[in-house]
């Protein structure tokens, strides 16, 4: 068998199907404008960074131009590292003068220039006017200044001093810088640059506030140390970023920018806090976008399924109704007129239905009044021809009174067979019939034959079908002729409680020569030989077939003989019917 689907099922994986899709091209769109605005991130990063050193090294290319000029071009520069007396006063401090006048136009905030000699005795700087302000604040000279200088002097004028004419690195836990000395016969000129100014300069200006700039040669960090050493970044790493940005344990992201020339580097370090900061105006705008999507899908999906799925719920509804037995359909009116329009259609279409019904139920009706007055016609006792013998055989004789009588009881009985088989009786009338018909044996037999009752009272007025008990009364008188002892006929009635359910029970037993074994298979099984009744027990068949159809086998029978002999049956007789029987509101009394 062909599996079945639910239409709500259907609609539901369709709709599931498309949302499924939809959030999948939805993340693949939102994936791609994350990732080119990462990119876009990073080149402006990348951009940042080649401005930021170019800058530097501009900055370092200039002093290092004009370290290269003063020394082997400038005069005032020569002259004070000559070594003559006559150089001594006037012209020695004009000289100075104009060197240092030279370096203040020269130098910038974040520079300077160091000027002094390999002579204890001629020991002169000159500085820029902005240079490390707490080295130098307001332009003067400070102490603390005085005390870097002389060991920045110190460090050239070392035994293994760093090597001329080219940048080398100077970090203290106060200072860091970028030194290029040039010297000529014991004069030096050093220029100088505070990277960490121009760390905090870069800083402070960048749009991304999240980013964080490290200066960097081949050997070492030379700025934001603190930062790196927390963070667990290496000199190593930085380098790995020139080329392509590198993750660092998942937590910030490095690109790199390298001068070759001055063999400096910037780093910056972009943490998730600040892409987060970049890119969140995104994610947000694709959070509610992807929110209003869903809620667009499901607001669509719940209304096509009161559009679509509407009619088939008013149906299998309707249809439940109908099952249950309902003549009208219980609806709420509707808004929207196709559904109003629906529901009026679903209220014609059972009413029709329960039109049909009526005639179908009175169709069978009288199917089954004309049927069991057929099973009626059927029957063909002989009782009636040997009463008619009876009545004849009296009337030749002259036995008035005894012709009368059994006259009477007779027609008492023919009115009672010959009523509507449809009409059950109540049990007092039943045996009344019973009574009749064992007075009429009576006067037409020779022999002794007994009936014995025991009724529960309460029963009296229960509805039987007719000849439920005559007709078994009737078998018995005419299976069992004349007899050298006393014949019994007992009928006991009762109420038993059976599968969850109340039942009258009736039980006719005899002592007569009880059911052949033919008699009682046919009986047992109730079968027909090619559509024709069975010759013997027509009556017994007959009265089953009509209980059949009144009770739609709610009702139990059993036939059987008894061990000591004779004939037993029992019927269960349900106290109360199911509604779609046809006993229910056909009783009537005669």
């Amino acid at each position: 068998m062909k599996r079945q689907k639910s239409v709500r099922t259907i609609l539901l994986s369709i709709f599931c199907t498309l949302l499924v899709v939809t959030v999948l091209c939805f993340a693949v769109c939102g994936g791609y404008s994350l990732y080119t605005s990462e990119q876009e991130l990073l080149r402006h990063n990348q951009a940042s960074l080649d401005v930021y050193l170019k800058d530097l090294s501009y900055t370092m290319q200039e002093l290092e131009k004009f370290n290269q000029d003063i020394t082997a071009n400038n005069l005032d520069f020569v002259t004070l590292s000559l070594d003559y007396p006559e150089l001594v006063g006037a012209h020695q401090i004009e000289s100075r003068m104009n060197v240092q006048r030279l370096i203040r136009n020269r130098v910038g905030e974040n520079t300077g220039i160091l000027l002094f000699s390999d002579k204890d005795e001629d020991v002169f700087f000159a500085n820029g006017t902005h240079f490390m302000d707490e080295f130098f604040p307001s332009g003067a000279v400070s102490p603390e200044g005085i005390e870097e200088m002389q060991r920045i002097r110190s460090l050239w004028l070392s035994e293994t001093p760093p090597p001329t004419q080219c940048w080398v690195s100077y970090v203290t836990d106060d200072t860091t810088l970028l030194m290029n000395a040039y010297t000529y016969q014991g004069v030096y000129l050093c220029a100088l640059v505070d990277v960490d100014a121009f760390s905090r300069f870069y800083t402070e200006n960048n749009e991304l506030t999240a980013i964080e700039y490290a200066f960097l040669t081949q050997e070492r960090v030379l700025t934001n140390t603190d930062f790196t050493e927390s963070r667990g970044i290496t000199v190593e790493e930085m380098l790995r970023a020139v080329e392509t940005p590198v993750w660092h344990s998942a937590t910030c992201l490095l690109q790199t920018a390298v001068n070759d020339t001055h063999g400096v580097g910037i780093c910056g370090i972009i943490s998730l806090g600040g892409i987060w900061n970049h890119l969140r105006v995104y994610v947000i705008l694709l959070g509610g976008t992807f929110l209003i999507i869903c809620l667009l899908f499901v607001s669509i999906y719940h209304l096509l399924n009161q559009l679509l799925l509407f009619p088939l719920d008013q149906i299998t509804d309707a249809t439940r109704q109908i099952n249950e037995g309902a003549t009208a359909i219980h609806s709420q009116p509707e808004s929207i007129q196709e559904f109003q329009q629906i529901q009026d259609a679903l209220e014609q279409l059972v009413q029709q239905k329960v039109s049909l019904a009526k005639d179908n139920m009175h169709q069978t009706y009288q199917k089954e009044h004309a049927l069991l007055q057929y099973y009626q016609l059927q029957t063909r006792s002989h009782f009636v021809l040997n009463c008619m013998k009876t009545i004849y055989s009296l009337t030749v004789k002259g036995d008035q009174e005894k012709t009368m009588k059994i006259i009477g009881l007779f027609s008492n009985h023919l009115r009672y067979i010959y009523h509507d088989s449809l009409s059950l009786v109540p049990l007092r009338s039943e045996m009344v019939e019973v009574q009749d018909y064992f007075s009429i044996i009576e006067l037409e037999r020779s022999d002794h034959i007994l009936l014995n009752q025991n009724v529960d009272p309460s029963l009296w007025d229960f509805q039987v079908p007719p000849l439920i008990i005559q007709t078994f009364v009737e078998n018995f008188n005419k299976y069992n002729a004349q007899s050298d002892h006393i014949l019994r006929f007992s009928i006991r009635v009762d109420k038993v409680h059976l599968d969850g359910r109340d039942y009258v029970r009736i039980r006719l037993t005899d002592n007569g020569v009880g059911y052949s074994e033919e008699a009682l298979k046919s009986l047992q099984e109730m079968q027909q030989a090619d559509g024709m009744f069975e010759r013997n027990h027509v009556g017994v068949q007959n009265l089953c077939r009509r209980m059949d159809i009144l009770y739609q086998k709610q009702y139990k029978r059993a036939f059987l003989n008894s061990p000591g002999g004779g004939a037993l049956t029992v019927f269960y007789l349900p106290m109360e019917l199911d509604e779609e029987s046809p006993q229910t509101n056909r009783g009537e009394e005669l």
